[in-house]
């Protein structure tokens, strides 16, 4: 029961940490390492943090498809800035492997900010089952290798 709160309690600081910047969820998991959990349990508290974390970026993908739609309809493309923002938003929606490429970078490294690259790939017109498969696989490996500083550490 405790290893199940445990797993629930990582999830939703993952879904929270997706919209606070300040909470972490990266500390969160080095704590819950520290407290000398099985590497089945580490693992799940891996793919939960991840799920939680997605759960919470698809909100900013679809924040994004949705006032891109909304920007383009309104004809901003008059003004050179306006022009600029939909050529490049547009030439990146045609090269969906480099889109892809970026999803994935960001969820493993934060750079670029992985909340900005949520809301970009959802203009980007990326699938959101692209979106999620390749954000998961990026959070569980960076959140794999956070859970990795205790053990080097040797807590």
């Amino acid at each position: 029961m405790k290893e199940l709160a445990l797993v629930v309690g990582v999830l939703v600081i993952g879904f929270v940490s997706a919209f606070v910047p300040v909470v972490s969820i990266e500390l969160a998991l080095v704590g819950a390492a520290a407290t000398g959990s099985s590497g089945k349990l580490l693992a799940a508290q891996v793919l939960a943090a991840a799920a939680g974390q997605m759960v919470g970026k698809s909100c900013f993908f679809l924040g994004g498809r949705t006032a891109f739609v909304a920007w383009a309809k309104r004809k901003p493309h008059q003004s050179p800035r306006g022009k600029r923002l939909g050529g490049l938003v547009a030439r990146a929606a045609r090269q969906r492997a480099a889109a892809a490429m970026t999803v994935f970078v960001s969820a493993v490294t934060g750079l670029p900010p992985f909340a900005v690259v949520s809301a970009l790939a959802g203009a980007w017109r990326l699938r959101l089952s692209s979106f999620v498969v390749l954000g998961l696989a990026g959070r569980s490996t960076r959140f794999a290798g956070v859970l990795l500083v205790p053990h080097f550490a040797g807590w």
